[in-house]
């Protein structure tokens, strides 16, 4: 059956949630926990790693921006292979669950390592930081992909992974929101004034939280979907492969958060340097971050009530549409009237923000279309090429920011006219251009209408 012979009337399209598929508050709750850990460290990885390195560290921007695309290059292989072994695991605790518990400490000890500044030469200096955030970036695809892949696993329904996805944003919001408020002055305060010394006590800070929280995850967050389906032999993982590329709604969804994810990490990456310079309130960097977080909490808020009036597709348009008019408002705005740039930056965000919930639930009806089309539910595949999107784009956002800051000199000490214009393209032109791009390819996303009737085919054939 084609997808496109499904009938789409309004019985035929029920996709009310069984027993099986709702969840509890204190499951969507306990499943935001894990964002909220991650975020403790990516958070800190997309907000101030850059600044990090080029400001505290001394390493210069060009060296960065190579750093960051060179060691997410290594997650093409690492992520898939990740997905591939959450497949094939089969443990009491189920096929992703058992990753957040022997992971979580791991992750913890790297975050603090990636944030320490030993004292070596230019060189050393460099080598340690490949080897830190590469084996960072391992470390957390090893426990942040079967986290994601989880979701998958709970309910099938397209509102409850709405709701998840949406409890999972406010967690990575509010993790947003709590290291763009704290790290700094928390920073300074336990390095008694040196970055070099606070940082790493932050880290450690936040690494023991993030282990508690997704130790919370693993036990309060249970796998329903797959011990429901029936035992099968191991899918042929080239076989998979090319499923994954004929499936269209996958496809637009992976391209989609790629671009989300470039976004996130020029916006993050820049903004710092953009309130430093262009606005010239060093004082305001932490509550401009924190004001983006808290706009992206607002949004995943909101984010499940439209997706449930107008559809994944049509809701995030329709979103979009309207961050390009406001960034375009934001550019004749600058300098003019602190507020009103605070306010129209604080909208913009919010409507930025209510993306994500929106993009995993995308993720999660896709994978069910893969199960309805091919008969296989490689969920662990399917989210760890969608999880190398997410931190590609970012990488390949903070690659183009530390790149371009390098091209035209950049130099903390001596910041020159041509450093303060590729601030503002960054800041406002880059954007723009990724989010009419993003719009385009959600054009193309055509599983809204019948993923309801594609969930009843499925439960019908594993009665």
């Amino acid at each position: 059956m084609n997808l496109t012979t499904i009938k789409t009337d309004k019985a035929t399209l029920s996709n009310r949630p069984t027993l099986q598929d709702k969840l509890t508050l204190r499951e969507k709750i306990s499943y935001g926990y894990g964002d909220l850990a991650s975020n403790f460290v990516w958070g800190m990885a997309t907000s101030y790693l850059l600044f990090f390195y080029t400001d505290v560290f001394g390493i210069s921007a060009a060296a960065v921006g190579t750093l960051f695309l060179l060691t997410r290059i290594w997650d093409a292989i690492n992520d898939p292979l990740m997905g591939v072994l959450i497949d094939r695991t089969n443990s009491k605790h189920g096929k992703a669950r058992p990753y957040l518990l022997w992971m979580a400490v791991p992750f913890g000890i790297l975050s603090v390592l990636t944030f320490i500044t030993p004292n070596f030469t230019d060189t050393g200096k460099l080598v340690y930081a490949y080897i830190t955030y590469t084996l960072l970036g391992m470390i957390y695809t090893a426990i942040n992909l079967p986290y994601g892949t989880l979701m998958t696993m709970m309910t099938r329904d397209s509102g409850e992974k709405a709701q998840l996805g949406s409890f999972r944003s406010i967690g990575r919001s509010i993790g947003g929101i709590i290291v763009a408020a704290l790290t700094l002055p928390l920073a300074s305060y336990l390095g008694k004034g040196s970055l070099q010394v606070g940082f790493p006590f932050v880290m450690t800070i936040y690494s023991i939280i993030g282990i508690v929280l997704f130790l919370l995850v693993f036990k309060n967050c249970k796998e329903k979907i797959t011990q429901s389906i029936k035992k099968e032999k191991m899918p042929n993982l080239k076989k998979s492969i090319r499923q994954m590329f004929r499936n269209q709604p996958w496809v637009v969804s992976a391209v989609n958060v790629l671009l989300w994810f470039v976004r996130l990490g020029v916006m993050n990456a820049i903004l710092i340097y953009y309130v430093n310079y262009v606005l010239d309130k060093p004082h305001m960097v932490p509550v401009y971050l924190t004001l983006l977080n808290v706009a992206n909490l607002v949004g995943a808020v909101i984010a499940p009530y439209l997706i449930k009036r107008l559809g994944n597709r049509n809701s995030s348009i329709g979103m979009y549409s309207i961050v390009v008019v406001l960034l375009v408002l934001l550019f004749f705005v600058e300098g003019q009237s602190t507020i009103l740039f605070a306010l129209l930056f604080f909208f913009i965000n919010v409507l930025i923000g209510f993306g994500e919930p929106a993009n995993l639930t995308m993720l999660g009806d896709s994978i069910d279309y893969q199960e309805w089309k091919y008969g296989e539910r490689t969920e662990g595949l399917l989210y760890s090429a969608y999880s190398f999107a997410t931190k590609f784009g970012v990488a390949i956002g903070s690659a183009f920011v530390a790149y371009a800051l390098g091209w035209v000199g950049y130099n903390p000490d001596a910041i020159s006219d041509n450093a303060i214009s590729m601030i503002r393209i960054l800041m406002i032109l880059a954007p723009i251009i990724l989010t009419v791009l993003e719009i385009f390819v959600l054009m193309f996303y055509k599983l809204d209408k019948t993923h309801g009737q594609i969930t009843k085919e499925i439960a019908e054939r594993n009665l």
